[in-house]
């Protein structure tokens, strides 16, 4: 089922979700170190391993853009590769497709680049 923009909205802000995909890889981690969370503000809040991730966000016809992004720079040996993928990912706009009311996910091209589950 693929949402309208205001639907989109309302299924995925104000909820957090555990990353478990990021290009080809499998996120393997806890919640607390692999998460994103939509807010009905407009903002968002991440970690991909290991930094702080927040900025901005607009979803508009079945497409998500984020902006104004910074993170903190600390350095983790064991997660960089993956969070560096993720903040690429959120500097390029991507078609949104929720899944069901647990799982979104992020494409480029029709190919998966990004999945997110409900954090129950």
């Amino acid at each position: 089922m693929v949402s309208t923009t205001t639907t989109i909205s309302k299924e995925i802000n104000d909820l957090t979700w555990k990353i478990t995909l990021v290009n080809s890889e499998v996120i393997t981690g806890s919640q607390q170190n692999f998460y994103l969370k939509l807010n009905s503000t407009g903002t968002f809040e991440s970690k991909a391993g290991c930094n702080q991730i927040n900025g901005d966000f607009q979803i508009n016809n079945q497409f998500i853009s984020f902006s104004k992004i910074v993170t903190t720079k600390m350095f983790c040996a064991n997660t960089m590769a993956i969070e560096n993928s993720f903040i690429s990912i959120l500097n390029k706009t991507h078609k949104i497709v929720v899944i069901d009311t647990s799982k979104f996910i992020l494409l480029q091209d029709d190919m998966v680049i990004a999945q997110f589950e409900l954090v129950k």
